[in-house]
């Protein structure tokens, strides 16, 4: 287990390696530019990470880690199935508009992992639309609209989210948690009675 200290400067690594990444391109990236923008040794950078793709994958996997425990925990509840989906909606929209230099990330890296680095992630991915179905599920057919089936729904709904990269800045006129309500509203409006 890391120190608090190491944990921190582990996660302050992970930011700056995100935003080199998320502006200049995994690929247009290299270990020597990454230790520069750290001050610290390429040598050092290895104490961390043993490779560039390492990294790429945990800015991804850690991403992936956090929103899918988020989303468990909400479907978990008691809550009444709307309101399940209402919260997943809101947080999927805050966490990835939120971190748009991890998002950017997973919406234009993910072929630059290795096959068993993408296949873990593309299991987490089916995760997150179990969870979205089995919202759907509770909700049962009396409240959704028939006409549209789940998985298009579903993929309307993340991709409407993933193209935030293209267009929304949080400090722009638009709050996160603004853009949560509309990207709610819209959603529902469209699949549900």
């Amino acid at each position: 287990m890391p120190s608090p200290k190491n944990l921190k400067k582990s996660l302050e690594i992970q930011r700056v390696i995100a935003h080199l990444f998320a502006h200049k391109g995994y690929h247009s990236t290299s270990m020597r530019e990454i230790a520069r923008e750290l001050g610290m040794n390429q040598s050092s950078l290895y104490h961390y990470f043993k490779t560039k793709e390492d990294i790429l994958f945990k800015l991804m996997n850690e991403a992936m880690d956090s929103a899918l425990a988020t989303m468990e925990e909400i479907c978990a509840t008691d809550l009444q199935p709307q309101e399940k989906l209402n919260r997943i909606l809101r947080f999927y929209t805050r966490y990835y508009a939120g971190d748009q230099e991890r998002l950017i990330l997973l919406v234009n890296e993910q072929n630059s992992l290795n096959s068993e680095h993408r296949r873990i992630l593309v299991d987490k991915e089916r995760r997150y639309i179990q969870l979205f179905k089995g919202v759907f599920e509770e909700l049962g057919g009396h409240q959704m609209t028939k006409e549209i089936p789940h998985s298009f729904a579903i993929f309307a709904f993340l991709g409407m989210v993933h193209y935030t990269i293209k267009w929304y800045h949080k400090d722009g006129a638009v709050d996160l948690d603004r853009l949560a309500e509309i990207f709610t509203e819209i959603f529902t409006r469209g699949v549900l009675k």
